[in-house]
């Protein structure tokens, strides 16, 4: 699970319930869809949003919840790291004239 200090929002009260529970629905195996068609299959420890934070979302319904592997698990969450860090910043306001200058 990752450390609360990383979290932009905390987890539900009752995560550790939430995310037996996913685990559980899943068979305890990775949902990661492959380019074959179906999941990954690997043995899930990690239950993470399908749309989260990083996307301005705050859902914790089951239908947001997907059971993943450890490596899944990580390559989503620094893809998602990376579009936050390489976000292009809003634009600038434009310059005012100096107070002196005005008329």
């Amino acid at each position: 699970m990752a450390s609360q200090g990383r979290r932009a929002t905390p987890l539900p009260k009752g995560w550790a319930r939430i995310r037996t529970r996913i685990l559980k629905r899943d068979g305890w195996r990775c949902r990661w869809p492959l380019a074959a068609g179906g999941p990954c299959g690997e043995p899930a420890n990690q239950v993470d949003h399908r749309v989260g934070a990083a996307q301005g979302v705050d859902d914790h319904s089951d239908e947001n919840l997907w059971s993943l592997c450890q490596w899944h698990h990580d390559q989503k969450t620094g893809r998602e790291a990376s579009a936050v860090a390489h976000a292009k910043p809003p634009k600038a306001r434009p310059a005012e004239a100096h107070p002196g200058l005005i008329n």
